[in-house]
Parts: C-alpha cells; structure tokens; sequence
C-alpha cells in the first residue's frame, strides 16, 4: 500500500468506515464506490445503477482499512455530483432551506414574545378579588393538571362519580366547578393546594401547609382532633356491642 501511494500520490485514501475524523481517509458517507460497466448499445446504459455509470469528478482511490485495503477502486467524492450524490442537497438548496427556517424561528419568537407581552398586560389590570371568569379559569386549568391520585380524591370531595359509559372524573369536575359562584371557587383553589397535605398520614412534617392554612383560618386543629377521636370511639362500642349481641344471639 504504501508504493501504491509513492508510485501514485494522486490516489484519495477512502475509509471502509462510515465517518471519518478530520485528515483522516474519507468515510463511506463521503464518496459512492463505482463498479463501471461497459457501454450497452440503444441507450441501455441510462437503466443502469447510479454506482455503474461514470461522471466527470470520478476518480481512482485506494481502500486503506477493511477487507479491501490495499485495493485500488473508483470513486465519485464530489457532492455537488448529480449522478452518484443525488440525494445531497445542492450548496443552493441549502441556503434556501437555512433561510427558510431562520423565517420559521423568527415566527416563532415573535408570537411567543407577544403572548409573554399580553400575559404581563393582563396581570398589570388584575385587582384583588380576582372576578368568577378568572377563578374559574384557574380551576379549570388546575383540574386539568390534577395528578393520577388527586383526581378521585377531589371527585369523591365534591360527590362526582365518573360511570364507565361518562365522561372522566376531571370533565365532570370542571362541568360541576362551572356552576360555582365566587365563594365557592375560592374554597376549591384553596382546596386543591391543601389536597396532598390533607390525606397525609404523617403531619411530623415542618413545612404542613394544612396546618399553617389551618393558623391562619383559627381552626382549633386540638379540638377536631378530639372530636374525630370521640367519634372512632363511638364507632368501636357500636361495633363491639353488635357483636356481643350476635354472639348471644347464637
């Protein structure tokens, strides 16, 4: 290979890889191997394959790794080639299609810029207390976005039960949520914040937002607590008593 290379220094040294690194041989994504074939009387020779027909930039080059190495071959290595680099987008259609999609981000950039403009424009006129269309546009948005466990939870809260042959639980919630007034809308924002932290088994938690929500409204957290322990109580001897009576009964 290597008198191969001083008897003809012109040779292009091809790579039986597909990429090659800078300096390197050219990789096959870079040059089309021609097998030529002799000319075919009445223009048969227009059916042939594109790796069968030669063109002006065909040149001769020498394989230097793989099965072949060593071997002299014929190549065509120019991409703006018609006949074996047809699929290759000419310098011109590049252009145009980099133009085009520089159009296409700009496009993208201005609408989305203006939509940021509007959203700052409409939260300068918001006033407290936000208006029934604007809560419940909030509420529709966090109902949408209600994770897999929440959903059934606030759908049990509100009495919404999805049938198999309805529309799902959060359709049905938004249908309901639509007939709330002021009031009751902000008890569901204040509602859907508060879920996780309400049907927490542990609240050893610093960071309890039920218990601080809890502060804040003075809801004596002790007295429910007593309350709900009162009535697990009464529960229990009901219990209880039912099965004492079944067991006389027996």
């Amino acid at each position: 290979m290597k008198k191969t290379l001083e008897t003809k220094p012109q040779l292009i040294q091809i790579s039986a890889a597909w990429n090659s690194r800078e300096g390197a041989p050219l990789g096959r994504s870079q040059y089309v191997e021609l097998e030529i074939k002799k000319a075919k009387p009445n223009g048969a020779s227009a059916k042939l394959p594109a790796n069968q027909k030669p063109c002006e930039k065909m040149a001769e080059a020498i394989v230097m790794d793989g099965g072949k190495r060593g071997q002299v071959v014929k190549v065509c290595a120019d991409p703006a080639c018609r006949t074996h680099h047809s699929n290759t987008p000419s310098p011109q259609q590049v252009e145009r299609e980099r133009a085009e999609e520089r159009k296409r981000i700009e496009k993208e950039k201005l609408a989305i810029t203006t939509r940021h403009r509007v959203l700052a424009t409409i939260l300068q006129r918001v006033s407290a207390p936000l208006k029934k269309a604007d809560l419940l546009t909030v509420a529709n948005y966090l109902i949408g976005h209600l994770s897999y466990s929440q959903v059934p939870a606030l759908a049990k809260r509100h009495r919404v039960e999805a049938k198999k042959d309805s529309a799902s639980a959060q359709e049905l919630l938004t249908k309901q949520v639509s007939k709330y007034d002021e009031s009751e809308l902000c008890k569901l924002l204040l509602e859907i914040s508060l879920l996780d932290s309400a049907y927490q088994r542990s609240t050893a938690s610093r960071d309890d937002v039920l218990t601080d929500a809890a502060k804040r409204y003075r809801a004596d957290t002790e007295k429910v607590q007593k309350a709900v322990a009162k009535e697990f109580a009464a529960k229990r001897d009901r219990k209880t008593l039912k099965a004492k009576t079944r067991k006389m009964a027996a």
